[in-house]
């Protein structure tokens, strides 16, 4: 909480601000619970004056006032969705990625999650001035895949460097710098001009370094990221977009309720298939989106065209629809 100072109110002099320190009154906090008469004796001013100095603390630090009809006409300027530019996943999705919240894209390995958040990146920046951040965690960014992409569109080498111009690369390797680059643009000391996307592919080759650690950094990290990442979401007006990964489990123990199951079985033993969301039962409900990525059975071999089925889920753990995307050398559609 902020200290006191003189520049709050014309009534807090040096002086008045020191008396209220040798009463333990430091902070914006310490002033406004203490009782008004009190205030009054310690700094000889009169109860008008109090109440001047704390009606100019509420105005510089409270949350400006609007009405119902204010909310409602702002809400219909802003653009609820950003289009994924792939038609059939926003035809799932009703209209696109949700701005300013937190989605999620996960799968099995090799599922194309990082397939499709490249497609979204170039899809975003395609055919408007916005801009896109492109946290890479994996080391894995490939920019000759996305100018493969752009080339097999027949794209001139000058559209092509303004696409790939717009999406901003920045490699992480540590929750710590991922949090220090998000409290960096919260700050506005890392300018992105028209930021509409993050991408970050994947939160658990961060988190992974964590798991096991008796003091719960871990948690304490990604808890920290979630803050600011919603934050971005709301004062930016963005979409946060995650890579997250399934974990598979074959065993014959009994299945994890919370995990997708299925068995087989064969003369003697019981086998379970299990699959989890990696980061935790803290994570699981942070998303409000979960695009679920899963390869169907493999009925070629061709294996520069494959498609995906996508499933769609609420926050509540609700599966609300399904597509199928196709990932082949021109890209994701």
């Amino acid at each position: 909480m902020e200290k006191l100072n003189i520049s709050m109110s014309p009534y807090l002099s040096s002086e008045i601000v020191k008396k209220l320190a040798q009463n333990r009154i430091f902070t914006i906090r310490d002033l406004v619970q203490e009782d008004v008469e009190k205030l009054s004796h310690i700094t000889r001013l009169n109860i008008t004056c109090i109440i001047d100095i704390r009606e100019s603390i509420f105005k510089l630090y409270s949350a400006p006032i609007k009405n119902g009809f204010t909310l409602l006409s702002e809400s219909a300027i802003k653009e609820r969705f950003l289009k994924s530019g792939v038609k059939s996943l926003d035809t799932a999705l009703n209209g696109g990625i949700p701005i300013g919240y937190i989605t999620e894209v996960c799968g099995l390995a090799g599922a194309g999650k990082t397939q499709l958040c490249m497609q979204i990146a170039i899809n975003c920046v395609r055919s408007s001035e916005k801009t896109v951040l492109y946290i890479d965690t994996k080391g894995d960014f490939s920019a000759v895949r996305i100018q493969k992409i752009l080339d097999s569109w027949r794209l001139s080498h000058k559209e092509m460097a303004i696409i790939m111009m717009k999406i901003k690369v920045v490699y992480v390797w540590s929750m710590e710098d991922l949090i220090q680059l998000l409290q960096g643009i919260k700050l506005k000391k890392i300018c992105l001009d028209r930021l509409s996307l993050v991408i970050v592919d994947s939160l658990p080759s961060l988190m992974f370094q964590h798991f096991g650690d008796d003091n719960k950094m871990g948690l304490k990290f990604l808890n920290i990221f979630v803050n600011h990442a919603r934050y971005l979401c709301q004062e930016f007006d963005i979409s946060v977009l995650c890579v997250n990964t399934v974990t598979r489990w074959i065993d014959q123990d009994v299945p994890d309720v919370d995990g997708e199951t299925m068995c087989s079985t064969s003369k003697e033993n019981v086998y379970v298939e299990t699959k989890n969301r990696c980061l935790g039962k803290y994570w699981s409900h942070i998303p409000l989106i979960v695009l679920l990525l899963e390869k169907p059975i493999a009925t070629s071999n061709d294996i520069n065209n494959q498609n995906i089925n996508v499933t769609v889920i609420d926050s509540n753990m609700h599966k609300n629809a399904q597509c199928t995307i196709k990932i082949d050398c021109s890209g994701v559609t």
